[in-house]
């Protein structure tokens, strides 16, 4: 069966829009003339000569400034700190300095092969570990420059452990120490003035 409704609707010819549409675009066009003109446009170009009257006329502006009559009161005086004398001559800074007496021994650390740095908190890089579910016990310590090989020997050697017990994570530098000896550690470091 052939259907009611023509194949291509779209392209059949529209019909003339209403006069009210064509009218409101033909009062754009130039060559059509304007035919409502501004009232207040109409009433400014035939005024009389004496309009405005004077009642309506703005007062000109006073010669005198007024920002003066603001100024001349006394002003409020604010009790401040008072500062010392702001003419005094620098201090001249010499150009070679006095030397510097250097530290006394038990002051300064040894001369080690080894450094290791303490925290942003100035606490030494000691940390107690558990792993495997809580029951293997690890001391990690960490920011070791210089020779951590060492470091590690002489810990080796103070807590009596073997060569598997103590060792060095070769990615991160850490030493691993197999148990809980963090304040034995962290005596030996402090004697050592780290």
């Amino acid at each position: 069966m052939a259907s009611a409704v023509p194949f291509m609707s779209f392209l059949r010819p529209m019909g003339l829009p209403r006069p009210a549409t064509v009218r409101q675009f033909m009062r754009f066009s130039t060559n059509t003339r304007c035919l409502a003109e501004d009232r207040n446009l109409v009433a400014s170009r035939t005024a009389p000569a004496s309009y405005p009257p004077r009642s309506m006329k703005s007062l000109p502006r006073p010669k005198e400034s007024r920002a003066s009559h603001r100024t001349n009161y006394p002003k409020k005086e604010r009790p401040y700190p008072t500062r010392g004398s702001t003419h005094e001559q620098p201090v001249v800074q010499k150009l070679i300095p006095e030397p510097v007496e250097p530290l006394a021994d038990h002051l300064c650390a040894p001369n080690l092969p080894y450094y290791v740095t303490r925290t942003h908190r100035k606490h030494l890089p000691i940390y107690p570990l558990r792993k495997a579910g809580g029951n293997k016990l690890v001391t990690r310590i960490k920011k070791i420059d210089g020779k951590a090989e060492v470091l590690r020997d002489e810990l080796r050697s103070l807590l009596g452990l073997a060569d598997k017990e103590c060792v060095i994570n070769t990615n991160t530098g850490h030493i691993m120490i197999k148990g809980h000896h963090m304040t034995k550690v962290e005596h030996f470091l402090k004697q050592r003035k780290f």
